[in-house]
């Protein structure tokens, strides 16, 4: 255990309402127990394969929520441990650093005149460009306040920083993603790839750009998606039929400049499509047949899309109505897209938070939460907070390297051992306890998929009590297919 928070916790970013007391983030991880050998499974069912992989986890040495992490192209692992540490009990983040594949790490976080450089931070957020030159790579940290962003990048694996107080291009706004990729038509300026920075303000989901890797930032043009649909008669945020908001995924770019953006839209699962670098947005639906979660009662999902080195497109969401995880994938810009197939192993009956990376070609790495005791099959959308007060839920890991079939195989290992699970009660859909609303997963340079994850249910909840205390894992799977 290391360290416990005192308050409540209302939401993250424009919604944040935080009464609390600091925190002294700690370093120093260890190995912490695992699920073990995982199993296969094609479209949520089992398959016997020759070789099963194995979960390993650490402890990151500190807390916290919404986790993301990235890998040099030398293996480091960077993760931002945001925790309610700075003074007045906010939101602080810390950058632990792993440079023997999470067995220690230690705190380099950017640092300016002896103090940190990110005070407060209302969304943390971590995004390594390994794909800048050869084996070099740009470490962004950005974390959100009120009014802009805190944007802090190195180059030289976290021993130096450059910090940018004003990097988002557009004051107010929430729930930031961070993402590059090769330019289509502007000229860059001392660094080589369009860095995009996409945001929610309620009324659409923006994004800005940069072309000097993170120093200025200008509006790419359009919203990739308006907040209000007209004619639409899903009942969206706060009740109001068609008011969809502009919460969305993280982005991500094909290696031909084509920037895709994801969300919920109203109980669709819809995908945003720019190839002019987000002057201009085509919005297409992933499936008609499988919706995704949806306000009011259902939450808003976070889907996840992933683009590999031949610019096949891959979209995970979660289906309104089983609460499972569905992959579909397109071979062509996202004109038309494969039958969807579950992305899950048997036994769950409620998934959460699903996230996606891609490496090589056809090879996919995922993360989720999962309950095999929600009360979601009972009570379906009706389900209230006090049905869930007995359900566990677990973190999974997974894996496929024949991600373009029909019909994929994944490799699957549970994070945590299911004798102490992660979250106890309710976990969205959306916004889950104090993991907030996403984990984060990436596929390292030796093709092991890493996952960024909270563990919520420290000390007596793990046996039923109830727990305030929190902290950062990171997990990955060895021993099954090789993503390179």
């Amino acid at each position: 255990m290391r360290g416990r928070r005192r308050g409540l916790v209302v939401g993250t970013g424009l919604t944040a309402l935080v009464m609390a007391i600091g925190l002294v983030a700690q370093a120093g991880g260890s190995a912490r127990p695992s699920g073990g050998r995982g199993i296969a499974t094609r479209d949520g069912k089992k398959v016997s394969v020759s070789k099963l992989p194995t979960a390993q986890t650490f402890s990151v040495g500190n807390h916290a929520l919404e986790p993301t992490l990235g890998l040099d192209p030398a293996g480091n692992i960077y993760y931002a441990a945001a925790g309610f540490d700075a003074p007045a009990g906010l939101p602080a983040t810390q950058i632990m650093r792993s440079k023997d594949q999470g067995k220690s790490w230690d705190v380099a976080t950017p640092r300016t005149l002896g103090q940190d450089s990110m005070p407060i931070s209302l969304d943390p957020y971590i995004y390594v460009d390994e794909n800048i030159d050869g084996d070099n790579s740009r470490i962004f940290t950005i974390d959100l306040t009120l009014a802009c962003s805190y944007l802090s990048f190195s180059d030289d694996g976290g021993e130096s920083w450059i910090t940018n107080p004003l990097a988002c291009g557009r004051p107010v706004n929430d729930h930031q993603t961070l993402f590059s990729g090769p330019p289509v038509s502007s000229p860059t300026v001392a660094y080589p790839n369009v860095l995009y920075y996409c945001y929610n303000d309620v009324g659409s989901s923006s994004c800005t750009k940069s072309l000097d890797g993170g120093i200025t930032f200008s509006p790419t043009g359009s919203p990739a998606f308006p907040g209000y649909e007209p004619g639409n008669q899903d009942p969206g945020f706060v009740g109001a039929d068609g008011f969809c908001g502009g919460l969305h995924g993280h982005g991500a770019v094909a290696p031909d400049g084509t920037v895709y953006l994801p969300r919920e839209f109203c109980g669709s699962p819809e995908l945003a499509v720019s190839k002019d670098e987000g002057l201009t947005w085509t919005t297409v639906t992933v499936s008609k047949k499988i919706r995704s979660t949806s306000q009011p009662k259902g939450g808003t999902g976070h889907p996840s899309v992933a683009v590999d080195a031949k610019g096949n497109v891959y979209y995970l969401w979660i289906s309104d109505k089983n609460r499972l995880p569905y992959l579909s994938v397109s071979k062509n810009q996202g004109k038309t897209w494969s039958d969807p197939v579950v992305a899950s192993i048997p036994g769950l009956n409620e998934t959460n938070l699903p996230q996606m990376d891609a490496r090589g070609v056809g090879k996919i790495a995922l993360v989720y939460y999962g309950a095999t005791n929600s009360p979601f099959p009972k009570c379906g959308s009706d389900c209230e907070t006090k049905d869930y007060e007995d359900t566990t839920w677990n973190a999974y890991i997974a894996s496929s390297a024949d991600a373009l079939s029909s019909n994929p195989t994944f490799y699957t290992g549970t994070v945590n051992d299911p004798k102490d699970p992660l979250v106890r009660g309710r976990c969205g859909p959306g916004r889950c306890q104090s993991v907030f609303d996403f984990i984060d997963v990436e596929i390292g340079p030796d093709g092991v998929p890493y996952g960024a994850f909270v563990d919520g249910c420290l000390g007596l909840c793990a046996e039923g009590g109830a727990s305030d205390e929190y902290e950062g894992l990171m997990g990955k799977l060895v021993g099954g297919p090789s993503l390179r």
